[in-house]
């Protein structure tokens, strides 16, 4: 939305509430107002972000947008006491009382209590994640504007992110996985039916992309497994597409998501996509080869059907799914949909 908005010269300033710890938005910070607020903790940052407003004096601003639930609650608690003036539109990151129990999600469900009231517009990217959120929080959900709005598929992201693999990957056959290296993704799962695939497919080889808390752990299961030669993580890399366009098949493992753009990304380069039904509207992606999440076996079949059915017709079906989720579409609908 960021690039979205630039494009189209609007002024746009994005907070972000810890220390920069990634380099997800290197490419941005020269045409972008991008402040990292110096916490370790996105949690901190948050219980600090209404003094920062304060200080700061942001009246200017029209809109905000976020999209975290912690974060969402600040905002709109911002509006309720008056700190920023701006229409304050909220979209859902995940299905969180699907994936959160216990203190966690009586925090969570806390910051949907205190701020979602001060939101002009609540998005979910699924009608499962609206219907849940309703399901979940009834006599809250009555006073807010929620509207489903797809997840937009960035198509010039593309050319600025092809590139080459890197050049020790560049004779292997692989299939290749991609997202943040924590238990929602699944990783653990993938590398288990990795290990029964290889079995039959000697030749090929996973690849990981991405960076996260779970490095270590993944890291040792896969030494235990004595699949140190064959699965690779070779952390954030921003040429993801270029991965995605040479795999033999890009899979999708993940337990639970709001909606996986990554999926969009895959499809944007690869006719042969495997992925688990961890978010609504995945079943309803044509032509993609789909299994139950956190089921090794299943997942195994998923992944070598992939592999070795021809899926060259899928080009045409992907580029037109993908045609249908343009940032434009997905903007002015948010606006239209504002109270």
């Amino acid at each position: 939305m960021s690039l979205y908005l630039a494009k189209h010269e609007q002024i746009c300033r994005v907070i972000i509430l810890s220390k920069k710890t990634s380099k997800g938005w290197d490419e941005l910070e020269e045409n972008f107002d991008i402040v990292y607020l110096p916490f370790s903790s996105y949690f901190i940052g948050a219980l600090a972000l209404i003094p920062y407003l304060l200080f700061k004096n942001y009246s200017d601003v029209s809109y905000t947008f976020s999209s975290q639930t912690i974060i969402n609650g600040t905002l709109g608690l911002a509006k309720r006491l008056k700190v920023i003036k701006a229409k304050v539109i909220l979209r859902e990151s995940n299905s969180i009382f699907k994936l959160l129990s216990g203190y966690k999600l009586k925090i969570y469900s806390l910051f949907y209590s205190i701020g979602y009231k001060g939101s002009s517009l609540v998005i979910t990217q699924t009608d499962y994640m609206k219907n849940q959120l309703i399901e979940a929080l009834p006599t809250l959900t009555k006073k807010l504007n929620i509207t489903t709005i797809s997840n937009p598929f960035n198509f010039d992201d593309i050319s600025s992110r092809t590139g080459t693999i890197a050049k020790e990957y560049e004779n292997k056959k692989f299939i290749v996985a991609a997202g943040r290296l924590a238990p929602a993704k699944g990783f653990d799962i993938l590398i288990d039916a990795f290990k029964i695939i290889a079995l039959k497919h000697p030749n090929l080889n996973l690849i990981i992309l991405g960076e996260g808390s779970e490095r270590a752990s993944l890291s040792n299961k896969i030494e235990s497994l004595g699949l140190k030669d064959k699965i690779h993580m070779p952390g954030y890399v921003k040429n993801v597409y270029a991965y995605f366009k040479k795999a033999e098949a890009c899979v999708l493992s993940s337990r639970i998501e709001g909606f996986p753009n990554v999926l969009l990304q895959m499809m944007s380069q690869n006719t042969a996509i495997a992925a688990t039904l961890s978010a609504g509207g995945i079943e309803d992606i044509p032509n993609i080869y789909t299994c139950p999440t956190e089921n090794i076996e299943k997942l195994k079949d998923c992944i070598i059907n992939a592999i070795e059915n021809d899926t060259e017709a899928n080009k045409l079906i992907f580029e037109s799914f993908l045609k249908s989720r343009t940032q434009a579409s997905f903007y002015n609908t948010m606006m239209e949909s504002l109270d």
